[in-house]
């Protein structure tokens, strides 16, 4: 049995199949998968069902299942802002309500840490954080995860954005180890870096959609 999860509790007999990238992130069968270093790198088109491999016993897998939902509606409200943003722009109003997007951080910062547990092998250099610690804090009951990983939007200000369905991968490194990871999305670029203390105090995060000189039109807050 492959299951990065066996420390956190007893695993059951049954082997499953995690997704490098939760599936349900993507709307189409195809995904283009750039820098991921399960593939040497690159740009290469995968079917969604390929991407996948054996790293986890069903029990431990079905329990992630919350966090993998927290990443869909993050994506989805991505999507809303974006659509919200075209339908705006060629609108004769001078100003918008604003609408508000929330996504729960601490679901968000899970499923960032499951979703490294699933790839850090690949990587040249082992997590600074060891893997046991990792998988207890993707299952916690009573630790808050997200006082333990820096999560950050990293996007410069009016840089363009646009969905796109491709997925890029790259660890993050210092002195001969793994300290973190950045994940691109729907073209927003998220960055996590471990930390070994429970002392980090994060801010919400916030996308804001402005629509030029008409002013803010929505807002992604992970908070």
């Amino acid at each position: 049995m492959k299951c990065w999860a066996r420390s956190v509790s007893g695993c059951c007999t049954t082997q499953s199949r995690e997704h490098y990238i939760t599936k349900g992130l993507f709307s189409g069968k195809i995904v283009k998968v750039k820098n991921a270093p399960f593939l040497g790198g690159g740009m290469k088109q995968l079917s969604k069902a390929s991407l996948t491999r054996k790293c986890l016993c069903k029990k431990h897998n079905e329990l992630l299942s919350i966090f993998d939902d927290e990443a869909i509606r993050f994506g989805k409200a991505l999507e809303y802002a974006l659509n919200l943003s075209l339908e705006r722009r060629h609108s004769k109003q001078k100003k918008f309500s604003v609408h508000n997007k929330h996504i729960d951080r601490e679901k968000l910062t899970r499923w960032f840490v499951k979703t490294f547990l699933g790839l850090y092998e690949f990587f040249q250099y082992p997590p600074a954080v060891v893997e046991s610690e990792l998988a207890r804090l993707v299952y916690s009951r009573n630790k808050k995860v997200a006082n333990s990983i820096q999560l950050n939007i990293e996007m410069q200000k009016n840089e363009n954005f646009d969905i796109k369905q491709v997925v890029s991968v790259a660890p993050l490194e210092e002195n001969g180890a793994t300290v973190g990871m950045v994940v691109e999305l729907y073209g927003i670029r998220l960055q996590g870096i471990f930390n070994q203390e429970d002392s980090i105090r994060n801010k919400p995060l916030k996308l804001k959609f402005h629509e030029q000189s008409k002013g803010l039109s929505c807002i992604v807050a992970i908070s």
